[in-house]
């Protein structure tokens, strides 16, 4: 398996486990009864649907800024890229004068 598949799935497991564990600490008070009650679920349900609209609007946000993020990185190392052929070509003269 390849493993940006596998970070990814890690990361997915990461995320899905701390809205469970948030949701559960602030939705179940007590185990007085084997059923989830009423309110109980509707809280779990309002918990991680706000969770999942947050996960969602981080990502799109994540893909709009990705390209320039991208780009800049891009930019950066071109011109270190640049800056280390330069100091190389200097070094190169220097020897052979």
């Amino acid at each position: 398996m390849d493993s940006s598949v596998i970070r990814n799935m890690k990361d997915f497991q990461l995320l899905f486990n701390q809205m469970s564990e948030t949701c559960f600490k602030t939705c179940i008070g007590t185990f007085i009864s084997r059923d989830i009650s009423i309110n109980e679920a509707q809280c779990i349900e309002n918990c991680s649907g706000k969770h999942i609209h947050a996960n969602h609007k981080i990502m799109e946000i994540f893909m709009e800024v990705q390209p320039a993020i991208a780009r800049k990185s891009m930019e950066e190392f071109q011109k270190a890229q640049a800056a280390l052929e330069t100091t190389q070509k200097e070094q190169n003269l220097e020897n052979n004068a």
